[in-house]
């Protein structure tokens, strides 16, 4: 029997086809996985500026198996939810990606903001860009 981390894991990963949707990821224009499967999180990101006032970012969050997805993600991939294009991105220079769980470097949780809704028989891309500055933190919410 292994720590209350991996046990917990392990359930994670059993109920991950029941809290899941499927999305369709993208990079240069080419769809790379169809059809995934995908959990729903967001990230609040806060920075301060240096005037000292303080900017709070929520972003998407994809949670992704990293099996299913076989690549680390880029800033400026695009992940395709529900007829929505998502770019991926963090603000201030953050990763835009990170491990999703402790210990067994499954789950990888993608950050991405809105680009808009995709045009009818598009199947699959569109192009932004992000930026920020400061220091940044995040805290993180998964469904």
């Amino acid at each position: 029997m292994g720590s209350i981390f991996e046990q917990g894991e392990a359930m994670m990963r059993e109920a991950f086809s029941y809290a899941s949707r499927t999305v369709d990821y993208c990079r240069a224009g080419s769809v790379l996985a169809r059809g995934i499967p995908a959990k729903l999180g967001r990230t609040l990101f806060r920075y301060e500026t240096p005037s000292g006032m303080t900017i709070r970012i929520e972003q998407r969050d994809f949670i992704l198996r990293y099996s299913d997805l076989g690549i680390e993600p880029e800033t400026g991939d695009e992940v395709v939810f529900d007829g929505e294009i998502f770019v991926v991105s963090a603000p201030n220079n953050e990763p835009c990606w990170r491990w999703h769980t402790r210990t067994a470097r499954a789950e990888i949780r993608i950050h991405a903001k809105s680009a808009g809704m995709q045009e009818e028989g598009e199947s699959g891309s569109s192009s932004s860009s992000s930026s920020g500055s400061a220091s940044a933190s995040g805290s993180e919410e998964g469904l």
